[in-house]
């Protein structure tokens, strides 16, 4: 028993000495993701307009989280906007613009968000960059209004070229960008994240393909034969919308 418990500890000393290396130590992670600056800075400055249609109340108070340069404020001029930004620089260029910014991951600032104040809860393609989804999804309930909602877009891990790459070459290669970014620290489905969204106590009003992208004709065949039991395979990202659940009578 006592020579199983120390190999035991030096297992979990080998785990936390590797994990050292990459990250400096356990509790500066999130510092590490903060200096994560390699990213162009148009990668932190979209509007995405594209989500603004899954938003169906009003919204005079929104959190951002992981919001790059603020740009997506624009889209809410009288609305009272907070974002939350790992990367100092941009959340210098956030700030920049009136409008109040938390530099840090989201748990490093939780603290200093109101708890049952915000109409709208945006995260655009952020979730899956997160240490602790599953973590962020229960807290973050708690920083809306009880008629507020969460939009999200995230990738789709089950896009036809992931499975064809894996299927027809055993690859599962890391990139600069895209589905397959290296900073990617979580894999969804549309399904596997409504069971999540559901197990952290959220009412999923809708998911569904945000962007599709077109696959090669030479494997469209592939393609055809596999959507007749799937309906996501074209699907690059998904939109989810998310709202808390209300007692009834």
């Amino acid at each position: 028993m006592i020579v199983e418990t120390v190999k035991r500890k030096e297992t979990i000393q080998s785990f936390n000495n590797n994990f050292i290396v990459i990250f400096g130590t356990l509790q500066n992670l999130n510092n590490t993701m903060n200096n994560l600056t390699i990213k162009p800075d148009d990668y932190y400055s979209a509007c995405r307009k594209d989500m603004l249609r899954y938003i169906d109340i009003p919204v005079h108070t929104l959190l951002e989280i992981g919001c790059g340069a603020g740009n997506f404020a624009a889209n809410f001029p009288d609305a009272e906007y907070w974002g939350v930004e790992p990367v100092a620089k941009q959340a210098e260029v956030a700030a920049s613009k009136s409008l109040k910014i938390l530099n840090g991951c989201y748990g490093d600032v939780a603290s200093q968000i109101p708890d049952k104040y915000f109409d709208l809860i945006v995260c655009n393609d952020v979730i899956e960059h997160m240490i602790d989804p599953v973590g962020f999804l229960q807290s973050v309930r708690h920083k809306l209004k009880p008629t507020g909602k969460l939009i999200a877009s995230i990738p789709n891990i089950r896009h036809i070229t992931v499975i064809y790459n894996l299927l027809f070459h055993g690859l599962f290669d890391y990139e600069k960008s895209g589905l397959m970014d290296y900073t990617h620290l979580h894999f969804f489905t549309p399904k596997s994240f409504r069971k999540i969204a559901v197990n952290c106590g959220w009412n999923v009003e809708l998911i569904e393909p945000l962007t599709i992208a077109p696959f090669k004709p030479i494997k469209n065949l592939i393609l055809k034969f596999l959507e007749r039991n799937t309906h996501d395979l074209r699907t690059v990202q998904f939109a989810v919308r998310l709202s808390q659940i209300t007692a009834t009578a």
